[in-house]
């Protein structure tokens, strides 16, 4: 049996087209990865870099994670679902809802970018209620410019593609 992913781990190099659990790979848009090295928005320091033709800080700087972007996670591993369900929230479930807690719990990862994976996880546990404001914490992930760019990060030879063909 194979090693389950790190769901803390960068994103893949490309990301699936569909729904996220398989399909075509998509290759980086390199005019809107061009655009971001040129104009900078987010003023994260790119134009003497780009200058200088200094691809590999580029990378470093657009895959670099920042406190202040927030990506969604797209899986969760089970143990996360069990250390954010709060004892008194879980004793309050009736017997039906636990059933479905103990068999999502039992799979090891939890497609979270599923909708009715997230409706079920929202279904037991109510708004304001520990359990779900922890588990909805732990749905995102500190991010980089490229992931909330792209959902994944950035080499240099694409930004070389990107700024010089």
């Amino acid at each position: 049996m194979g090693k389950c992913p790190d769901p803390h781990a960068p994103p893949a190099r490309r990301t699936r087209v569909g729904d996220g659990r398989g399909g075509a790979l998509m290759a980086l848009d390199l005019a809107i990865l061009a655009s971001e090295l040129t104009t900078d928005p987010t003023a994260l320091g790119y134009a003497p870099h780009v200058t200088g033709g200094a691809d590999g800080t580029l990378a470093e700087l657009l895959n670099r994670p920042r406190s202040t972007i927030s990506v969604k996670r797209s899986v969760i591993q089970t143990w996360e679902i069990i250390a954010a369900t709060d004892a008194t929230d879980y004793g309050a479930l009736f017997a039906t809802a636990k059933d479905i807690y103990k068999t999502l719990v039992s799979a090891g990862i939890v497609d979270v970018s599923d909708a009715q994976i997230r409706t079920i996880l929202s279904m037991l546990f109510p708004a304001g209620s520990a359990t779900r404001t922890a588990l909805v914490a732990r749905l995102s992930r500190t991010g980089s410019r490229a992931e909330q760019l792209f959902g994944v990060g950035v080499s240099s030879d694409e930004i070389a593609k990107a700024l010089r063909g």
